[in-house]
């Protein structure tokens, strides 16, 4: 009894592959492959760091409006005391809404900017700092009108601070408020200018990532182009040679032994089918929105009678209950059977048998397609390229589903999980 050759002498030992998270969490066997949809650690711990100093920022912003303050000054404009525990309290909710400003920058801006007004009932009160904090962010986020508003708006508290200051420090208010003012006016410029200049370079990283995700779109259309013309020139022209040829042989073939007649007429429909859909592939390669060729698992009773007549022993076995799967599980179902009935063939040799196993359980079908062969194999290496189950396996990884293979036994088998929702997919 011979022992089916490796199906792909180019393939990487077989090794085990672990089954997506969702399928195991659905088997009850949810473990440390649950987190395979977390984001990198380090996109965490950035996210964290920025966080951090975020809060940190902020909190800086309110002890530098604190310190300023001083916290002796509570007397009111036109008599009165503010209560000792007022302008803490409403630091902390200032420090709140800049918390905030990333997501909504000119609402907190506005709120800044109507808190300054304070400095009418607190004379000794400046919140500066919370008003400077906004604009930046304003500045780093809003496009050029919005900014050159806040710009000038943001100009009229610290003119009044810068008035108010003058006043308190009994100088000459016109002597002492030009200065002021001036260093208001630099400082403001200068947070203004500092979000503006983040702006920019932002704006130009954007356009930049934009212009290279074309230029990649672009490349690829030509490389898909150029692969559509090779396929159409070498690959379609040899497959309609083959069909020609089996057809004229088969007519040819009368009075001859029949089985001959059959297995041309089996290259006939292997050769139509193939290059239906080796045009539907020229047609997904000229244009990518084009629909690419949709094969059903429920059509897999007709791969298994093809197998049938070009000499295979095939039989089938069903345990569950069967029931539509998500189509791209659906395509890689089909693709599964197909591509080890042809290893099958090329390897195991005539009269060789297959066993297909299909159990459907609530969250994954699993196939098993086991081979035997029974006599001499054609020249197999010369019709493996080395890449078939290499691409089968890829198509159920990117899937969420499992591929594993090899001899067990006197077998050759190939054992294929796939999701049979759509909440395991990929």
């Amino acid at each position: 009894m011979q022992r089916p050759e490796p199906t792909d002498p180019g393939e990487p030992a077989p090794v085990r592959r672990p089954v997506l998270a969702r399928l195991r969490t659905a088997r009850g066997g949810g473990g440390p492959a649950a987190t395979s949809r977390r984001p990198p650690a380090r996109t965490g711990a950035a996210a964290l760091r920025r966080g951090i100093a975020d809060v940190t920022l902020v909190v800086v912003v309110g002890l530098v409006d604190m310190a300023v303050w001083g916290g002796a000054h509570r007397d009111l404009t036109g008599g009165g005391r503010l209560p000792w525990w007022g302008l803490p309290t409403l630091t902390v909710a200032l420090c709140c809404a800049l918390l905030l400003r990333h997501r909504f920058p000119l609402t907190v801006w506005v709120a800044t900017w109507l808190f300054t007004a304070i400095n009418l009932a607190v004379p000794q009160y400046y919140p500066f700092a919370y008003l400077l904090v906004a604009v930046y962010t304003v500045a780093r986020r809003a496009p050029s009108p919005a900014a050159r508003l806040v710009l000038v708006a943001s100009a009229l508290p610290l003119t009044l601070f810068s008035y108010r200051s003058a006043r308190s420090a009994a100088q000459h208010e016109v002597g002492g408020f030009l200065p002021a003012a001036a260093i208001w006016a630099i400082i403001l410029a200068v947070a203004w200018g500092l979000g503006r200049l983040v702006y920019s370079r932002e704006q130009h990283a954007r356009a930049e990532r934009e212009r290279l995700v074309a230029a990649a779109e672009q490349a690829l259309a030509e490389q898909r182009l150029q692969l559509a013309r090779e396929l159409h020139d070498s690959v379609s022209g040899a497959v309609a040679g083959m069909i020609l040829h089996a057809a004229a042989a088969r007519a040819m073939t009368t009075g001859a032994d029949p089985r001959v007649g059959r297995a041309l007429h089996v290259i006939e429909q292997a050769g139509a089918q193939a290059m239906t859909e080796l045009h539907s592939m020229l047609g997904l390669l000229r244009s990518p929105g084009a629909a690419a060729p949709q094969h059903r698992f429920t059509e897999v009773d007709g791969l298994l009678d093809t197998a049938h007549r070009t000499g295979l022993r095939v039989r089938s076995e069903v345990t569950g209950r069967a029931r539509p799967l998500p189509p791209e599980a659906d395509l890689a179902a089909y693709r599964t059977v197909q591509e080890s009935l042809t290893n099958a063939t090329k390897h195991a040799g005539r009269d060789a048998s297959v066993a297909l196993g299909i159990t459907w359980t609530d969250a994954a079908l699993d196939l098993t397609v086991r081979s035997r062969g029974h006599g001499a194999p054609p020249a197999a290496a010369a019709l493996s390229s080395g890449n078939g189950l290499r691409g089968l396996r890829e198509r159920l990884d990117a899937l969420g589903g499992e591929l594993r293979y090899g001899p067990d036994g006197d077998d050759w088998c190939v054992h294929a999980t796939l999701p049979a929702t759509p909440d395991g997919l990929s």
